[in-house]
C-alpha cells in the first residue's frame, strides 16, 4: 500500500520502545513515569547522563522523533517520502540491534 506515513510512525515507535528497554535495563532505579516521552533525544540524554555511551549511528535516531507527531497531528503534516521511509527503516533497525545487544548484555 506504500503507506510511508504510518510505516515511519511505527518505526519511530519501535526505536522509542527499544531505547526505553535499554533505559529500564541499565538504570534500574528509573521509573516508567520518568521516561514517559516520545522524544528520542530526551531518552538518549537519560542514558548518557547515567554513563551509557551512545554510538553516533544511534544518535541519528533523534531524526525519527518527528514521525511520532507529524503523522498523528495534521497541523504539522508533511507526507513521508519513500526515501525518508527507507532512511527511517535503516535507523530503526540499527537502534533495535544496538538495544538488543545492550539488554542482552552485549555492549
Amino acid at each position: 500500500m506504500r503507506d510511508y506515513d504510518y510505516a515511519a510512525y511505527l518505526l519511530q515507535q519501535s526505536a522509542e520502545k527499544a531505547i526505553k528497554a535499554v533505559i529500564l535495563k541499565k538504570i534500574p532505579t528509573i521509573s516508567g513515569k520518568e521516561i514517559k516521552t516520545h522524544n528520542i533525544r530526551l531518552l538518549l540524554r537519560i542514558l548518557e547522563r547515567n554513563g551509557v555511551q551512545i554510538p553516533g549511528s544511534i544518535s541519528r535516531a533523534v531524526d525519527l522523533t518527528r514521525y511520532a507527531f507529524e503523522v498523528r497531528y495534521p497541523d504539522d503534516y508533511r507526507p513521508v517520502s519513500e526515501e525518508e521511509y527507507e532512511e527511517a527503516y535503516e535507523i530503526a533497525i540499527r537502534v533495535y540491534e544496538w538495544a538488543k545487544g545492550m539488554v542482552e548484555g552485549q555492549p
